[in-house]
């Protein structure tokens, strides 16, 4: 698709196929709209869906840092800096390469208006439903998210060309997704004793060393783009925000449209800190359905990239859960959304598929509830809530103190 400028008349018409393609909160968008609502219809004009001019887009400041850094040989002394660097009110440690140190310093500030939007929403009504709901949104992260970007075939390679240790081991990218996320949202991120901004302008220089690396070792710009463009990271952003609110009304929670029009405030601060353009960086709910919708409906096909990451999840809950725990994944794919497990090559199972389909919205509901409605499920709502328990588990206290790495050297496989 081309790049083009969203007027009025055309958003209306991309809301209406998102509706008719089954995204949840797309015809509400659209009917706002009609009935003059919120802040969410009235999207700006100059907003850009982000397209094929997109796609080809890196993000010349970072990745001018990264090429100085290489040229250096000074990534790992950089990598040692994001180790030391971990709070608002941190200095840059005084060992950073000049270029990354004034990288750093110029990037990891709020705007005036920024630092309004954080303060406001910081104990705000939207904060504390997705806190209060963080194992709905890990979940929905964990099941839909995390394989939904990998049925792009261009995200899967950017994540495959990065390697690092990311391909094997994908759990520590679901990790990191995670918490990456999570640091905008959590009540103190934003404060000087927290670590949101940092945290993603850490992230912008990993994007831009993985780039780096992909176009260094055989990435194909003529036919694929530019990794990890701004296409991708616009799409990767929405897949940890916006989509995860749509698939939230599965596991039965349903965040008023001022709440998603917060949430999205908050997003498009963490979507500037991470290098996106402003012309792509979405506004309001709206425009984030709108890149959703988009996204299902030119840009998802199955990869071998794509596909054997997919696998590797799954083989990686049978390792880290409990054997068959891959078996249940599956299905909680399958329930966040059919067409991604069949890009992904993930199986259909008839009867675990139903009753996994059945059971989510009561996967935080007591059990006796779910034993005095469904006896014969109640031991795979069991199965459920191990592997719920234990997703949570990763974010919460084994992978919540990651250390954010840039990858180095040539991709290893």
């Amino acid at each position: 698709m081309s790049e083009f400028v969203i007027k009025p008349t055309a958003l209306s018409a991309m809301a209406a196929r998102a509706a008719a393609a089954g995204l949840p909160g797309a015809a509400a968008s659209a009917q706002a709209k009609d009935s003059g609502g919120g802040p969410a219809t009235n999207p700006d004009s100059a907003w850009m869906l982000p397209g094929d001019q997109a796609a080809t887009e890196g993000d010349p400041e970072a990745d001018d840092v990264i090429a100085q850094l290489m040229r250096a040989d000074q990534m790992v002394l950089a990598n040692q800096v994001f180790h030391a660097w971990t709070r608002n009110d941190q200095p840059v440690p005084a060992e950073a390469p000049p270029v990354l140190r004034d990288f750093l310093q110029r990037n990891a500030v709020l705007t005036g208006d920024e630092r309004s939007t954080v303060d406001r929403l910081a104990h705000g009504d939207t904060i504390k439903l997705l806190q209060s709901n963080m194992e709905v949104f890990t979940m929905a992260e964990a099941f839909g998210g995390l394989f939904v970007a990998l049925a792009d075939p261009l995200l899967a390679k950017s994540v495959w060309h990065a390697k690092f240790d990311l391909v094997m081991d994908i759990g520590r990218r679901f990790s990191r997704t995670m918490n990456t996320g999570w640091d905008m949202l959590a009540g103190n991120s934003w404060e000087p004793s927290g670590n949101a901004p940092i945290t993603l302008v850490k992230l912008r220089l990993v994007h831009a060393a993985a780039r780096h690396m992909a176009l260094a070792h055989g990435w194909d710009t003529a036919r694929d783009g530019m990794p990890i463009s701004q296409r991708l990271k616009v799409e990767e952003l929405m897949y940890v925000s916006a989509y995860n609110v749509q698939l939230a009304a599965k596991y039965n929670l349903n965040p008023t449209a001022e709440q998603a029009d917060e949430l999205m405030a908050t997003m498009r601060i963490g979507g500037r800190l991470l290098g996106i353009d402003d012309r792509y960086n979405p506004r309001t709910m709206r425009q984030a359905e709108l890149v959703l919708a988009d996204a299902a409906a030119h840009h998802r096909a199955s990869s071998d990239e794509g596909v054997e990451l997919a696998h590797n999840m799954l083989d990686w809950m049978d390792r880290k859960v409990f054997p068959g725990a891959g078996l249940v994944g599956a299905s909680m794919v399958r329930m966040a959304d059919a067409h991604v497990a069949d890009v992904l090559r993930i199986r259909p199972n008839p009867p675990l598929d139903a009753a996994i389909a059945t059971l989510a919205p009561y996967l935080y509901r007591p059990v006796y509830e779910v034993q005095q409605k469904f006896p014969l499920l109640a031991e795979t709502h069991a199965q459920m809530s191990r592997v719920a328990e234990k997703i949570v588990a990763w974010y919460a206290v084994d992978f919540r103190d990651y250390d954010l790495q840039m990858p180095t050297g040539r991709p290893t496989g």
